[in-house]
């Protein structure tokens, strides 16, 4: 009998270590295209408000490949920045004792010699077939960017 219950937490545990592999390998799925910055704003390190910042990214595109690659399209320079990114998945546990799952998105953009231009720690905080919403956080503050798919 002893066995038994043993065996069900087993196989219960390792059912519920899988759905969120099957959850995030979804949201993964999502991700992979074209996107185009549509919006977007920064907030300072201690600024109540944010400021759009629109004009900065206009005509941007961030795309997400298979075997964890991308690209972005700086189109006020007219330059390609290759990327690696990650699509991380954390469960914590609330102060009244539910599940919190928040996804974040790590991506490397480098220049064309290889070295390291800038990053991106990114909060997901809408990831549609059509619509992208990230909070990426910077040393000085806070980008919130809309984007959409192309």
């Amino acid at each position: 009998m002893k066995k038994q219950i043993c065996l069900w937490v087993a196989v219960w545990g390792l059912l519920g270590s899988c759905s969120d592999f099957w959850r995030l390998e979804r949201k993964e799925e999502r991700l992979y295209g074209e996107w185009v910055i549509e919006d977007a704003w920064f907030r300072e390190n201690g600024a109540l408000f944010r400021e759009s910042v629109r004009r900065e990214f206009s005509g941007d595109r961030v795309s997400f490949f298979g075997e964890y690659e991308g690209l972005y399209f700086d189109a006020s320079t007219n330059n390609y920045y290759p990327s690696s990114w990650r699509l991380d998945l954390v469960r914590e546990r609330d102060f009244d004792g539910s599940d919190d799952v928040e996804f974040y998105l790590l991506v490397d953009y480098y220049n064309a010699v290889g070295e390291l231009e800038f990053a991106w720690d990114a909060a997901v905080n809408l990831l549609t077939y059509d619509q992208l919403n990230l909070r990426v956080n910077d040393r000085r503050g806070v980008f919130t960017f809309k984007l959409r798919r192309r």
